[in-house]
Parts: structure tokens; sequence; C-alpha cells
């Protein structure tokens, strides 16, 4: 299997030669590591032009994109690989990351266009894993869009995170790529649960990648949820040729995701608009209402509490 491996590059300068090399030193290597830069202005693209390695490739775009997602698809648009792998510039590689994700999508067959592994989370010192639903380790399973939908729900999480995946690029081509222009922040699982409908999608059980959540220039600490989640509007086209059990889990996967954006938003101190709970499919979405609700009411309090704190440290 041939990956070329796509990192979005925007003012990561003290994280991402670490981050280049972890891709360049696998064990399985890659055909190319693509770095875009998205206009970087901390010498992030110094950093990068000072690694010499053939298979090093660095494109720039300007002005930058919100959540990297114009430059993955740049990156896409280059690839010359039949799987496109993602890592962001200030996360971490194991060693074996690819050689583990070949096994399972080659374990799974043609069926599997998708392939996601395990990560950590690391941040002060301290590491974690979120968890995953037990029947996503079955192996040389190629799980379709219902079985993916269930484990999303069982544990409250996307199964699949950004720099723990690699998809053909056929296949990434066909469910659009990532979506820009309107969405700042969700463009990720918008476009998993995209790919998971178009194809199978195999587990590769190994912890094979570190998310640091404590680096600099993090786009979950530069922008807000007080859109519906860009997911929403997938759903609603999914769900209208859907039928039976499909139709029930699109719907209440909708109805999460709104819940966590409206969580979110009130722990921020964030307007919580009416677009929320009129996003939300009812039935299935009566206990997401509730907590919406609430998150309604909850939000301008906590801003003034946030505010008395920001000024007493003043």
């Amino acid at each position: 299997m041939q990956f070329s491996v796509v990192i979005p590059l925007f003012n990561k300068a003290p994280h991402v030669a670490a981050a280049v090399r972890s891709a360049l030193e696998q064990t399985h290597s890659p055909l190319e590591v693509i770095v875009v830069d998205d206009g970087s202005t901390d010498g992030s693209l110094c950093v990068v032009h000072a690694i010499s390695d053939p298979r090093l490739k660095v494109l720039s775009r300007s002005p930058p994109g919100p959540g990297g997602y114009a430059a993955r698809n740049r990156g896409i648009q280059e690839a010359r690989g039949e799987w496109i792998a993602f890592l962001d510039a200030d996360d971490l590689w194991h060693a074996d990351h690819l050689a583990s994700l070949a096994a399972a999508a080659t374990a799974a067959g043609p069926r599997a266009g998708c392939v996601f592994s395990r990560f950590e989370r690391v941040r002060d010192g301290r590491r974690w894993q979120d968890p995953i639903a037990p029947e996503m380790s079955r192996p040389g399973a190629a799980h379709d869009l219902n079985a993916m939908l269930r484990a999303w729900l069982s544990t409250g999480l996307c199964p699949i995170w950004t720099g723990a995946v690699a998809i053909r690029r056929t296949v990434l081509l066909d469910a659009g790529s990532f979506p820009v222009g309107t969405v700042v922040r969700g463009g990720d699982k918008d476009t998993w649960l995209r790919v998971m409908a178009i194809t199978g999608t195999a587990h590769a059980p190994q912890t094979t990648v570190q998310f640091h959540q404590d680096s600099v220039n993090r786009v979950t600490f530069a922008t807000t949820t007080t859109q519906r989640p860009a997911l929403t509007t997938t759903v609603e086209q999914l769900q209208r040729a859907a039928r039976g059990e499909r139709r029930h889990l699109l719907r209440r996967v909708a109805n999460l995701e709104i819940r966590l954006y409206a969580r979110q938003a009130a722990r921020q101190g964030r307007r919580i608009g009416m677009e929320f709970p009129k996003a939300l499919y009812l039935p299935e979405g009566m206990a997401a209402l509730a907590s919406v609700v609430a998150y309604m009411g909850l939000a301008y309090p906590l801003r003034f509490v946030r505010a008395r704190a920001a000024a007493r440290k003043a």
C-alpha cells in the first residue's frame, strides 16, 4: 500500500519538525509527506524547509483557511498515493502507525476504503485514551455505516479522529473532501460521515498516535461552537434516503453532536441561538432538547462568572 501523508500547517513552529519526522520515520515508508503551509507567520515554513528528505513536498497557500480544510484538500489534489493519511502539525505518530493501518486495511479487503487506529490524548504530562466500541476491534471487518453510527452512539464520540485515519484518495474525492468556505469547526466529522456512507471502515486496534492538546495555536481555542455542527447538513441529506435503523441512527448522531456543541458553547459563555433546538430530530431528541434548553439558560450566567474571574485576575 502506498500512503501519501498530508499535514496542514499554520503557525506550529515549536511542533512541526517532530510531526514531520514521525511521518518520515515510519516502518512502512510513505510514498510522500505533503506539508501544506496555510500562510504561517511564525517561521514554521523555515523549520520544514530545514528537513532534508526526497519524500518531503512543501506547498504554500494563502489566505489561511479555517481548520486546515482547504490545506488538506490541496494536499489531496496533489497526492500520488492510493491512500491519504492525515496528521496535524502538532501531533505525532508511533513508528508503526502506517504499518498498522496497512495491515488492517489488507485484512478487511477491498470493501474497506477507510481505516483508523486508536490514539492517546496528551496534555500537561497526562495521557489517556477515549473509549471505543468493542465491536470495532473485530479482525478483518469492514464496518458499514450502520455499524459505525452504532459505535459512535455507544461511546458518545466519533470513532474516527483526524490524525489516526487513512482513506483511499478516490473515496475522498467521491465524498467531496473537506468542507471549505462555510465551516470553521467540525468539518472533520462531517467528512468522516460522508466517507462512512460510501465505503467500509476498518479498525487497527493498536494505539499508534499521540494527540497533543497542550500545543500552541490550537483550533479548539481559536473557534467557538455557536453554529450548529457541520455534519447536520450531511445528516439531512443522508436521512432523506435512509430507512429503518439507518434513518434512526443518523438522527440520533445529529442530536448527539448538537447537544455536544450546545454544551461547549455554554461552557464558553457563548450565546446559544434557536437554531440548536430547531435542528434537533424528534422524537429521538427529546432528552437532547431538554439538555440544549438547559444550556441555553446557563450560557449567560457562565459568561458573567468568567468575566468576574477574569476581572479578579487582572
